[in-house]
């Protein structure tokens, strides 16, 4: 045994917490266990952390430009191949249809016994048929790999809408795996989390933000109409240029936008919050049926959730402290 494992995440690992909690997870389960990560450069301005007994390869970058982005997918496949071949892994984790193709090659040439794909996303079959040749060409390997090792989704209605997608698949061979926060968020931070006496309810929104998918139109003006009570923060590392220059019109100290935070420094901002938004319109499965991360992540801080009412697979959680709200529909005086 080689007491190696891999983990192949094509976009920029600082950018998905998850798939750095599952490499603390793996050390944690045994500090033994000598880790290969695979993945892009890292072009943001979070710090990677120190992960021990781990190896970071970084092959390519991610770009908007379609010449780089295609050379970057044959510069990381090219280079995580030849790394895996070169190591005697015991194990070989993948994230997203992306990261697909190393693992491929290595299991045609070795006989890998052990392996995983995780998916953070569902994506329908609609939207499949819709991506490009390469995609395709990944899917196709994708299923050639999901016959052979299992996977998992990070909810059940993912896991079930999964199934249907693929008949040929076993239950038992797709897991159910939440993308939650450290558990230290909760033990040092949420359970001691005391509510605002400042007279406002503060709001707090976190991660990507715009205005197409997501409610941000509506919530500005519900804020902004009610001053006097409302507060409101976004933390944000994406915002496009439209959403910009939307939020800069609301011309009001009662609404700020503050730059992004090193993940494992989230807990120590989020905690002075009184609740967390999910701003998602649900206009496609993915959305619908999904638990995103952020949900977990005010709750382990110790903050009442806001979610609208299409996100049916939050409803389905049954959390008291989940408020679920029609976003189209706020009373613009509170």
């Amino acid at each position: 045994m080689s007491n190696k494992i891999a983990i192949l995440h094509f976009n920029i690992i600082e950018k998905y917490p998850p798939v750095m909690n599952f490499i603390f997870d793996a050390l944690e389960e045994n500090p033994a266990k000598k880790i290969l990560v695979f993945t892009t450069k890292n072009t943001t301005s979070y710090k990677t952390p120190h992960f021990p007994n781990t190896k970071i390869y970084r092959f390519g970058t991610t770009s908007a430009n379609p010449v780089k982005r295609y050379a970057s997918y044959l510069w990381f496949n090219l280079m995580s191949s030849i790394v895996l071949l070169l190591n005697r892994i015991d194990k070989i984790t993948s994230f997203e249809t992306l990261s697909i193709l190393p693992f491929w090659l290595v299991s045609k040439i070795f006989r890998i016994k052990k392996g995983h794909i995780h998916f953070h996303e569902y994506m329908s079959e609609p939207e499949r048929r819709a991506c490009s040749v390469y995609m395709k060409i990944l899917f196709y390997l994708e299923d050639q790999l999901l016959k052979k090792f299992p996977c998992s989704q990070t909810n059940e209605d993912r896991k079930q809408m999964f199934l249907t997608d693929k008949p040929y698949l076993k239950s038992e061979m797709v897991k159910v795996r939440p993308n939650m926060p450290p558990i230290s968020w909760w033990k040092n931070y949420g359970q001691f989390k005391k509510k605002s006496n400042a007279g406002k309810i503060s709001l707090v929104y976190l991660g990507a933000c715009d205005n197409k998918t997501m409610y941000v139109n509506e919530v500005l003006d519900w804020v902004n109409s009610n001053q006097e009570l409302l507060e409101l923060t976004i933390i944000s590392h994406q915002l496009d240029k439209q959403t910009k220059d939307l939020i800069a019109r609301y011309d009001t100290s009662a609404i700020k936008v503050i730059e992004p935070i090193d993940y494992y420094d989230l807990p120590k901002e989020l905690v002075k919050y009184d609740t967390g938004l999910v701003l998602y319109k649900g206009h496609i499965p993915n959305y619908v049926y999904n638990v995103p991360n952020k949900v977990y992540e005010y709750l382990s801080c110790g903050l009442e959730v806001i979610v609208d009412q299409k996100l049916s697979t939050i409803i389905k959680l049954g959390i008291e402290q989940i408020r679920i709200i029609d976003y189209t529909s706020l009373n613009l005086r509170v």
